[in-house]
């Protein structure tokens, strides 16, 4: 994350979601919600008058004479609380340990000011709560999303109701209705309609009100594949093969798929592949894109690239790089902004050749035709502008800033090969990323905030806030994760547009898709600005909806979907991932009973995930020999007592692997531990077997450590790859998991 000071960038921590001059990121949003919205936890001692007069509006007269009269605290908290539960903010949660967590006046005042609600006077809450509750009763509701085949509306008063019903591809429906008093409406779906989004409007005989519904008819359930599938997942950065141009690319990552084909895999799994900055260390995490409905251009294998336009010009070039491309060693870390300056210099050359030649190459007005799709012109403005004014784009000159379409317009016209050369990345990557065969792509839980997401859906965030997580064993002061959340009524006002694109280009060019932290599409844990992560809230999100959608786009697209479920979970929502067929993640560290051996493997359920860790843990070697552990302690995450604890943790557990393992007929004294584990995941009925490739090539070292910026190279470590190794080892694993362990 950066912000442009004196303008220069100044680079922070993505973890802490911080800008230096937070009153130059917010200049246009300086109001009473950013001064509560800034109150630390210390202040909730304020006395109940100190808290109404800053809350109320004294120079208001319909608020000004609140002080006056008998004013009860509690009556005013009570109203706090209220309104805090209508709009989606949970009261409490229970820790890890189980222990019931109450959240702060404070925390629930500031979290209502990030929402929006200014006067929390006595008489303004009452306002609001009276608001929110006709909406909450109101008839209408402006989402429904079922997969029944019949929808019921009302109560309703009598009178005379034509429904009009219009679908995706222009399907029309017309009924009347006669409501009798305290009736409902009951419309059952006609046997032509398929599932899909529909417009519903309902136009009342006597009322000139109109109440239009957006409709999502599901199937309920996701897709699934017709039988049991392995398969590893690849750090594509991380690649090393003898062509790799500095950083793996899709050509290396093709390879690999190669390779997993031939030994009879089918899943072929990837972090995520969005856009970032690319500039070392705070702009290259894959869970912190710039946008998720982008991707990541410094993934574009140039030979390709230049075989691709066939442009003699480009070849020779490509040459000239090829030594500077040499410089970067699979030995070193991934450097960045070195691989990603260098592979703009040719991808800019060759774009140049592709406009000199616009009229005469067919191919061009392909991009053209790309170009004219919405949400690629924005983007493609935002990031010409942004090569300009920086991407803190809130200080962006006025008429860019609040997105003027004729200014913007202007600008493309003015500035068309600058703005097309940012398409024709995202061109080349959707090229590129076709080519694929059983990826399962990876939806992060959310985005930069200096990025084209948050300013081309800048209502649907709320910028006074950040994600994160509530204090745990693994971080005792809470998480911040440093981007913002989206607003989960004005999504669902708003149709769920935005989810609903996030979804299909996630899943355009893939078999399966990962849903990080899918825990969020319960609720999510929201942060007030200036609050430390201690000081947040759960806020609550409509998951039946997004279950609903999820499932229709996964059966559109035929895509598996996996939820990543790690932690501490509802049963609720397991219960809804397993209504919807949304695997569970289940990895092997974890899946211990209550004496701390591990699981059989048919605990596992069918519908799961199994695999031995994620891009978060440590490989197995790793796990087993407790560098892990050790690790944490050279950058001074533990002291030398809970290292000498979780050691003899370690150490107890994998003596209990070792005994199961043999109790099931595994492993004996002296046979290979890695085939006894590839065995026992192969003996689970997880519809989905992974490995990770780190551990495939007896990798020790972690992609990433959590909680970490500069003390660790995070993402940045290469896996060398040596095809004849490489297929080896993955036939190996193909043999024992036909042979199903």
């Amino acid at each position: 994350m950066f912000a442009m000071i004196n303008g220069e960038r100044e680079i922070t921590p993505a973890a802490s979601y911080k800008y230096r001059r937070r009153e130059e990121y917010f200049s246009n949003h300086q109001s009473i919600s950013n001064r509560g919205s800034r109150m630390m936890a210390g202040e909730i001692q304020d006395s109940f008058y100190q808290l109404l007069l800053k809350y109320s509006r004294p120079g208001n007269k319909k608020h000004g004479m609140i002080l006056q009269g008998e004013v009860s605290m509690e009556n005013w908290e009570e109203k706090v609380k209220r309104l805090s539960h209508l709009s989606g903010i949970q009261l409490y949660y229970y820790d890890i340990k189980g222990k019931k967590v109450e959240a702060s006046l404070t925390t629930l005042i500031s979290l209502l000011q990030v929402m929006g609600i200014e006067d929390l006077s006595e008489t303004g809450l009452e306002e609001k709560i009276r608001e929110k509750e006709e909406e909450k009763n109101n008839p209408f509701p402006p989402v429904v999303v079922t997969s029944e085949r019949k929808l019921c509306f009302g109560p309703l008063s009598p009178q005379k109701v034509v429904l009009m019903v219009k679908g995706e591809k222009g399907e029309e429906w017309r009924e009347e209705f006669n409501i009798e008093e305290h009736s409902f409406l009951e419309w059952d779906f006609p046997p032509s309609m398929e599932w899909g989004y529909y417009e519903l409007t309902f136009l009342p005989g006597e009322k000139e009100v109109v109440h239009p519904v957006f409709l999502v008819f599901s199937p309920g359930s996701c897709f699934l594949p017709s039988h049991k599938i392995w398969g590893i997942q690849v750090p594509v950065f991380s690649l090393a093969t003898l062509k790799s141009q500095g950083i793996g690319d899709w050509r290396d990552l093709l390879l690999v798929e190669d390779k997993l084909k031939k030994a009879g895999g089918e899943f072929l799994g990837v972090l995520p592949l969005h856009l970032t900055e690319n500039r070392s260390p705070h702009g290259i995490s894959p869970y912190l894109p710039l946008d998720r409905l982008l991707w990541n251009p410094i993934y574009l294998p140039l030979e390709e690239v230049a075989s691709f336009l066939g442009y003699e010009e480009s070849k020779k070039y490509l040459d000239e790089l090829s030594p500077l491309f040499s410089s970067f060693s699979p030995e070193k870390e991934i450097d960045y902004d070195g691989v990603w300056s260098l592979k703009q210099k040719f991808l800019r050359q060759t774009f140049g050749l592709f406009w000199e030649r616009r009229n005469e190459d067919p191919r061009f007005l392909e991009l053209e035709s790309f170009f004219q799709e919405e949400r690629i012109k924005w983007a493609s403005f935002f990031y010409a502008f942004a090569e300009v004014h920086g991407l803190n784009w809130r200080n962006w000159p006025s008429p860019y800033r609040y997105k003027e379409k004729k200014a913007v317009e202007d600008y493309i016209q003015a500035h068309r090969e600058e703005v097309l050369y940012h398409a024709y990345l995202q061109w080349l990557m959707e090229k590129f990323l076709s080519s694929g065969s059983f990826l399962g792509f990876d939806l992060p839980v959310g985005a930069s905030a200096g990025g084209s997401e948050c300013f081309l859906e800048e209502d649907c965030f709320a910028f006074q806030a950040s994600l994160g997580a509530p204090p745990d064993d693994f971080a005792p002061a809470g998480q911040n994760w440093g981007f913002p959340p989206l607003f989960p009524e004005k999504e669902r006002k708003n149709g769920y547009r935005h989810f609903i694109a996030l979804i299909r280009k996630n899943m355009q060019f893939a078999r399966y898709l990962r849903v990080d932290h899918i825990l969020g599409w319960q609720r999510l844990y929201w942060i007030p600005e200036g609050s430390e992560a201690r000081e947040g809230a759960y806020v609550e999100n409509f998951l039946p909806d997004l279950l609903g959608i999820l499932a229709l786009e996964s059966m559109r697209n035929e895509v598996t979907v996996i939820g990543e479920d790690l932690g501490t979970v509802d049963p609720l929502l397991k219960e809804s991932m397993h209504k919807f067929q949304v695997l569970s993640t289940r990895v092997f560290y974890f899946e211990k009973d209550a004496e701390g051996f591990p699981l059989s493997p048919s605990q596992y359920p069918p519908l799961s995930l199994a695999t031995f860790n994620t891009h978060d843990l440590p490989p197995l070697v790793s796990f087993w020999e407790g560098e892990d552990i050790l690790l944490r302690e050279k950058v001074g995450m533990y002291g030398e007592e809970e290292v000498r604890v979780y050691l003899g943790e370690r150490e107890e557990f994998c003596k209990k692997v070792l005994q199961k393992l043999s109790q099931w007929g595994l492993w004996e004294e002296g046979g290979s531990l890695w085939e006894a584990l590839l065995r026992f995941l192969a003996l689970t009925p997880s519809l989905i077997k992974v490995v990770g490739l780190n551990d495939v090539l007896g990798e020790k070292r972690m992609i990433n450590l959590p909680g970490t910026v500069d003390e660790y190279p995070n993402w940045r470590l290469r896996l060398p790859i040596q095809e004849t190794n490489l297929e080896e080892a993955l036939c190996q694993i193909g043999r024992i998991m036909k042979g199903g362990g």
